[in-house]
């Protein structure tokens, strides 16, 4: 890792140098088993319905012991694998890679969701932040503040089943906390709660993500030079982000999506020029902050993989080439 620095005007907050093996309490919990049942009912002679018996079938109710709240239904297949477990196994992988790594700032932060149906684990390494003013004058920089990204390391799991556990790579731009999507997804793990194996997490895996993370500088200032106008903007929107309608979201039509993506990209445009760093970053903003009826972080996720796509397609490579 990088030889540390001071950074100022952070939009994230750092309230420890070092509190990587904290994982808050929320995160422990423990739950329980029980077999669902069918209820056969049969007919007697007056036409009322009475209970023959219950008969039990391969569901069941995984419920959390504290507080009585159903988290999922299951077949007798799934493995319930405790969040805490899940960060404590990440965090052994980290000092694993970083020597001394009580001497570097990583910040954690954890968020149980929706009862204890969702976890989301994200850790800042903020020693290897790229500073984009280093990237020459590139007119760009925003007066106060700092421009640069910081590699961040994803864990996500569920016991509703909507997500499989979940060890990836992002970046955080530090002025707008945009989440920097990269269009291979590459440098995840991934795994079901019904396999019998436990997710796998190496060194290896850590080093390549910042590796990757190292590499981000040189093609966001690459798109930095790119020049574009308002009507590539809207194509690309148009053929890609906005193509698709989402019930969740409040601009839930194509024409709604579209515009809030113009929108996005006119004030992106003002700050950083009509380029392909604008346009991403108008991407990134409209996938990390999405106006939603559902939850944020189930949307989020979701749009997350759209400007994943939106980066492998035709348009884009037209433009970024």
């Amino acid at each position: 890792m990088k030889e540390r620095g001071v950074m100022n005007n952070l939009a994230i907050s750092r309230e420890a140098e070092n509190n990587l093996r904290t994982i808050d309490s929320s995160a422990y919990f423990d739950v329980e088993r029980k077999q669902l049942h069918y209820e056969q009912k049969t007919t007697v002679p007056n036409g009322t319905w009475e209970t023959e018996d219950f008969i039990p079938v391969n569901r069941y109710a995984f419920v959390r012991k504290d507080t009585g709240k159903l988290l999922g239904i299951h077949s007798e297949d799934y493995i319930v694998r405790p969040y805490a477990e899940l960060a404590e196994k990440v965090n052994d992988v980290i000092v694993e890679s970083v020597p001394d790594y009580e001497k570097y700032t990583i910040t954690p932060k954890d968020q149980v969701l929706e009862g204890g149906k969702k976890f989301i684990r994200t850790i800042n390494f903020w020693d290897d932040k790229i500073s984009l003013e280093n990237y020459g004058s590139n007119g760009m920089h925003i007066k106060g503040t700092e421009e640069a990204i910081v590699p961040q390391l994803r864990i996500y799991s569920s016991m509703d089943g909507r997500w499989g556990q979940q060890i990836m790579w992002s970046s955080v731009y530090v002025v707008c906390l945009n989440g920097m999507v990269r269009p291979d997804w590459s440098f995840t793990v991934y795994n079901k709660h019904n396999a019998r194996q436990d997710i796998s997490f190496t060194q290896n895996d850590f080093k390549m993500g910042i590796t990757a993370h190292n590499e981000l500088g040189e093609d966001l200032f690459k798109m930095m030079q790119r020049k574009v106008t308002d009507n590539d903007a809207t194509h690309l929107f148009r053929k890609t982000l906005a193509n698709k309608q989402t019930k969740l979201d409040i601009d839930d039509s194509s024409i709604l999506v579209l515009k809030h993506l113009d929108d996005l990209w006119t004030s992106y445009s003002r700050k950083y020029g009509s380029t392909v760093f604008a346009i991403y970053q108008a991407a990134t903003d409209w996938a990390t902050h999405p106006l939603t009826r559902g939850a944020v972080h189930n949307v989020s996720r979701k749009r997350e993989k759209q400007v994943a796509s939106m980066m492998q397609s035709t348009q884009w490579e037209g433009m970024v080439s």
